[in-house]
């Protein structure tokens, strides 16, 4: 699978996570909601692996577009996950165990990115030196 094609499935796995929470949150019947713990932790750990996988890509330096943002779009979404690390940091304080683990689950991802998001710099920043060497030579 390609980079875009994990991440796209990551993204819906969230959506379906979050539906999930929504119904267990009005269920009232416990074997139902168990099942849908169940359902949860199975697409938390489906995202654990992709996630696994997009790391591999990035090592392996299989991406074929290792530069797709510009530097003010990298900035900007390490900026608003700053945030969001900030808002998972606090969940993990909470005493109920799904709460920290979804937490802790995120975290990681977020973390997953933003390397990917380092390494986009770094090769965006070390191209524009490399364009600007190639001028201050042609002078």
């Amino acid at each position: 699978m390609s980079n875009d094609q994990l991440q796209a499935e990551r993204d819906a796995n969230e959506l379906l996570k979050n539906k999930l929470k929504d119904q267990i949150a009005v269920v009232t019947d416990s074997t139902i909601s168990l099942q849908l713990h169940q359902e949860l932790l199975q697409l938390s750990k489906r995202n654990e692996k992709l996630a696994a996988q997009q790391v591999l890509l990035m090592r392996g330096g299989k991406l074929k577009k290792p530069i797709d943002m510009s530097l003010e779009e990298i900035e900007a979404e390490q900026a608003k996950n700053k945030v969001t690390i900030a808002q998972y940091e606090q969940e993990l304080t909470s005493t109920d165990f799904e709460t920290r683990f979804n937490a802790n689950q995120e975290l990681r991802n977020i973390y997953t990115r933003n390397r990917g998001l380092n390494k986009q710099r770094i090769a965006l920043l070390n191209h524009s030196i490399a364009l600007l060497r190639q001028e201050l030579n042609a002078k």
